[in-house]
């Protein structure tokens, strides 16, 4: 399952452009996730400028923190 902090969401598009079954979509100024088709595959929450996405897999919280990251 995939999380996002929408409270830090600059809705920049970069999770939908490289997601490769194409089940994010950002509709106005929101992520609409189909999540029962997520292939668990992290390439939203790795392409994640900001790092707003995680994932939830086996009860455990996935998520990236790289230095200097964010679009600003």
């Amino acid at each position: 399952m995939i999380h996002i902090k929408e409270e830090l969401c600059v809705y920049c598009g970069a999770c939908v452009a490289v997601c490769p079954v194409n089940i994010i979509d950002l509709i106005d100024t929101h992520l609409k996730i189909d999540q029962p088709k997520c292939i668990d595959c992290m390439k939203c929450v790795k392409g994640c400028p900001i790092g707003v996405l995680s994932m939830e897999r086996n009860g455990r919280i996935y998520e990236f923190d790289y230095p200097n990251r964010g679009l600003f």
